[in-house]
């Protein structure tokens, strides 16, 4: 008799971690998009953040660097391990690192619209890249 596997387990299973990522990743870019629509700058620059390390985190764990076993801690330099590519990304999207950790903490900083809208636009380049890298595709709402 053959085993059971709900269609539930067996689909979760198809991506493992990176799909996992994405799916996350893809709800923050959401959730930012949201924020700056009602004026909340240092919301939509949080969430368009978290989104990407998720998506970094995705693309490291779909990787061959993964299987490594000294790994850095940090999603950027992790990132930065998976190819040329990856590692401009990296240098890129970590480049706002600073400016995230000093809004969040209510420091002075100039958060311009244009700022948190670039820096929107790039995670979405980010996000979709990995996305059909993957073959992932985000489930239509």
């Amino acid at each position: 008799m053959g085993e059971v596997i709900s269609a539930t387990t067996r689909f979760a299973r198809a991506g493992g971690k990176s799909t996992e990522f994405l799916s996350k990743a893809r709800v923050l870019l959401a959730q930012s998009i949201r924020h700056r629509e009602e004026g909340d700058l240092v919301l939509a620059l949080e969430l368009s953040y978290q989104s990407a390390l998720r998506t970094a985190g995705a693309v490291f764990a779909d990787s061959a660097a993964a299987a490594r076993k000294r790994k850095p801690t940090g999603a950027w330099e992790r990132l930065r391990l998976v190819d040329e590519k990856a590692a401009a990304w990296a240098d890129e999207l970590s480049g706002f690192s600073r400016v995230r950790a000093r809004a969040v903490n209510g420091l002075d900083v100039n958060l311009t619209e244009a700022m948190v809208d670039a820096f929107m636009v790039r995670v979405e380049q980010f996000l979709s890249e990995a996305e059909d890298e993957t073959g992932w595709l985000p489930a239509v709402a």
